[in-house]
């Protein structure tokens, strides 16, 4: 007597391993079963690493129900009724293709299941209810101890996040991918594009934790999270410390991810610079001027640096001839500088703390719109406001004296000529980006009104160049006291 057919499901939820040893072991108990029963194995259906609770497409399931409805086997084998099914809908659509044609479903679990009666039917009913219950609850505990573990600053699993590795399961920071996320916030809390980034990295071959190149949307969400500053969030709201070492500090991610959530924010996919001191100089106002053009009075038009703020009082200067003024300001520190013999004793803490800086009075500003469009109340403004300056009167106030000890030192008159002449060719080879980042980072140029009656001609005094922290007069004993005092904090 030939064996009647029988087919064999197999499905596992979650194979982590991707062995599939969980299916491996049901079709060895399937075909058990069906061993004893008498009935030859025609097929088996896997679908190895699919939910059925989630309503995922399962291939191999739908490739057995067509088989079945083609007549090619009389019996189905399951190891439990929750690899079959755990929506209420694919059993009523199996019941309505096995039931005509007599088809029997045995689970090595649960045995027969006669889908063909009322009571065979209600009794899946009722199993596969069981299992979407269990499915639910169990779900409902995994997202709860994912919650429980964010909020602790924890690590999840999944693809390693640019910036660290891991050691023994403990986050630590890669080195150079976090040197890397330090240069791009620095890079864009000074004015310049995600897309110049995106564009260097994938030049340089830097890739994402997963092999990839760079896009625009992978870079900002990478500088978005919170843990770049060492805190933990859950569901856009920080919750506490994240056990991640943190790469930058609290106030630059803060200032960084408002400059990159601004709607107005240009996307552009490079950086060139155009002009020395765009977004650099400040009017006296305090505002950071942007470019411009204007046309005069006999219609020729000519770049220029103007305040953005409305009203009267405000600067409007051509670009050429403040460029000209603080390009002779560079080349006369720079030439000290040289003499001194001390360019560079202070510059990567100096660069750190410019940053710092700068990312405390985007601070400022973001605090104090938030409490003109009413989401903070004045009291709240207040604190905050207390709070930021404090903590830039600390770093302004180290520049200080970072600044005063590269002022210090003396040099030989002999080697003026020398320096002035390094000077320049230093300067004459920086590119645009470079001499805006050494201006940035060692001067504050602040631009001032003409005199009245004297708009029509340029006057160089009106644009004021001064180091970093400059303290005019100081010298010896006096310039000791005042360093120990800044160093004391305010």
């Amino acid at each position: 007597m030939t064996p009647q057919k029988a087919f064999v499901y197999c499905r596992i939820s979650d194979d982590k391993t991707g062995e599939a040893l969980g299916v491996q072991r049901q079709e060895q108990d399937c075909r058990a079963m069906a061993q004893r029963d008498g009935f030859e194995v025609a097929e088996v259906f896997v679908d190895n690493d699919i939910s059925a609770y989630s309503g995922k497409s399962r291939p191999r399931y739908s490739a057995m129900l067509t088989a079945l409805a083609e007549g090619r086997a009389s019996r189905v084998y399951c190891w439990a009724e929750d690899r079959l099914h755990r929506r209420p809908v694919e059993l009523e659509e199996y019941i309505t293709l096995v039931g005509p044609r007599n088809i029997q479903t045995h689970m090595v679990q649960a045995g027969e299941y006669d889908l063909v009666t009322p009571e065979g039917q209600f009794r899946a009913g009722v199993m596969g209810q069981v299992a979407r219950f269990e499915s639910a609850r169990k779900a409902q505990r995994v997202k709860r101890a994912q919650e429980q573990k964010i909020r602790a600053g924890g690590w999840t699993g999944g693809t390693r996040p640019f910036g660290w590795q891991f050691e023994n399961q403990v986050p630590v920071l890669d080195p150079v991918e976090s040197e890397l996320l330090r240069v791009a916030f620095r890079h864009v809390l000074t004015g310049g594009s995600l897309g110049s980034v995106v564009s260097d990295w994938n030049a340089r071959s830097i890739t994402t934790s997963v092999g990839k190149q760079w896009g625009f949307t992978q870079l900002r969400q990478v500088l978005l999270r919170a843990r770049n500053a060492g805190l933990a969030e859950w569901k856009g709201d920080i919750v506490g410390s994240s056990q991640f070492p943190a790469i930058v500090s609290e106030d630059i991610w803060r200032a960084t991810a408002a400059i990159l959530r601004d709607p107005a924010r240009r996307r552009s996919q490079s950086n060139k610079a155009k002009h020395l001191l765009s977004g650099i100089a400040r009017c006296h106002c305090g505002s950071a001027v942007r470019s411009a053009t204007i046309t005069g009075r006999n219609g020729e038009k000519h770049p220029t640096y103007r305040c953005p703020e409305a009203g009267t009082g405000h600067v409007g200067k051509r670009i050429e001839q403040v460029d000209a003024a603080v390009t002779d300001s560079m080349l006369r520190w720079l030439s000290t500088a040289q003499l001194n013999g001390h360019g560079n004793d202070h510059e990567p803490e100096l660069a750190n703390l410019d940053v710092e800086a700068m990312a405390l009075r985007k601070r400022l500003d973001d605090v104090a719109i938030e409490a003109a469009d009413g989401v903070l109340t004045m009291s709240q403004l207040r604190t905050m406001t207390e709070r930021i300056n404090l903590k830039l009167r600390a770093v302004e106030s180290r520049m200080v004296v970072l600044q005063a000890d590269k002022r210090s030192a003396s040099a030989p008159l002999d080697t003026m000529r020398q320096a002035d002449s390094d000077a320049a060719t230093l300067w004459s080879d920086s590119t645009i980006d470079q001499r805006r980042t050494m201006i940035r980072q060692s001067f504050d140029v602040t631009l001032h009104p003409h005199r009245k009656g004297s708009s029509r001609r340029f006057d160089p005094d009106t644009v004021t160049v001064y180091p970093k922290g400059y303290l005019p007069g100081l010298h010896g004993a006096d310039l000791a006291i005042v360093r120990k005092k800044l160093e004391e904090g305010p």
